[in-house]
């Protein structure tokens, strides 16, 4: 799973991406897989994410899903939950 998958399920399941797995409790855990799920699905569906020319289908079409994105990529922008600044963690 990559970033932008991963982020935006994190976001759905309202976890944060420096928190350690091992201290997920098992709810959190079921959450997640589910909101994983749900993103790879709706990202199928929509085409995939594409932000330039090498990532497109066989028709050179451009997937859509990053439309829909809720935090990856919206640096500084409001969070579409609470209104609070996104704010990318270092690296």
């Amino acid at each position: 799973m990559g970033n932008i998958y991963a982020d935006e399920a994190l976001w759905r399941a309202k976890l944060h991406g420096e928190r350690l797995s091992s201290g997920l409790r098992r709810p959190d855990g079921f959450a997640l897989a589910g909101r994983v799920r749900a993103v790879l699905v709706e990202a199928i569906v929509a085409g995939g994410t594409s932000f330039d020319a090498l990532y497109v289908n066989v028709n050179g079409e451009s997937g859509y899903f990053d439309r829909t994105l809720n935090v990856y990529g919206r640096a500084g922008e409001p969070c579409r939950r609470c209104g609070t600044p996104i704010r990318r963690a270092s690296s």
